[in-house]
């Protein structure tokens, strides 16, 4: 279970930004931000999703733990609105285990895994929510520094989303 061990620096984000700019394989980049995440946040599952708007869903496309947590795993946006950002695409930040069992149906599977903290940052472009980047971390792991630093990593990933749901590649 990753915990927090230094600060994010612009060396991390020009790590992030040139794996992008390389790579056309987003996984690249999501593992990338997975272990920066894990060394400026800290987590005990950190996942991404993307929104499925046509769908009303949110569908998994990276997971620090895939047997628990699959790729392509989805979940009603009915049930998860408010958790992942509502329609403004918000941060949401459930800092106690009490808060997470207040916003989570599936909170009882969480707690069993060690989950006592969530914190969901926006990934968007344009003005268009895309997704999250969720960091599931331990009671009252994250706060004000964490969620700035959540923000900016989501913030980061607006290209990958973007290359995840684009009928076709530009090149």
């Amino acid at each position: 279970m990753p915990t927090k061990t230094r600060d994010l620096t612009l060396a991390d984000v020009a790590a992030i930004l040139a794996t992008t700019a390389a790579s056309g394989d987003p996984q690249a980049t999501y593992r990338l931000v997975e272990t920066i995440a894990a060394e400026t946040c800290g987590w005990v599952l950190l996942t991404t999703l993307k929104f499925v708007e046509a769908d009303g869903v949110v569908e998994r496309v990276h997971s620090s733990d895939p047997p628990s947590h699959p790729i392509g795993g989805r979940k009603p946006l009915a049930k998860l609105t408010e958790s992942h950002g509502g329609a403004d695409g918000g941060v949401f930040l459930a800092a106690t285990k009490a808060d997470v069992a207040r916003a989570f149906y599936d909170h009882t599977f969480l707690f069993e895994m060690g989950i006592g903290s969530i914190l969901n940052a926006p990934i968007r472009h344009a003005g268009r929510r895309l997704g999250t980047l969720n960091f599931c971390g331990t009671d009252g792991q994250y706060g004000p520094e964490e969620v700035a630093t959540a923000t900016t990593l989501a913030g980061l990933l607006a290209p990958c989303l973007l290359h995840e749901t684009a009928p076709t590649a530009i090149s």
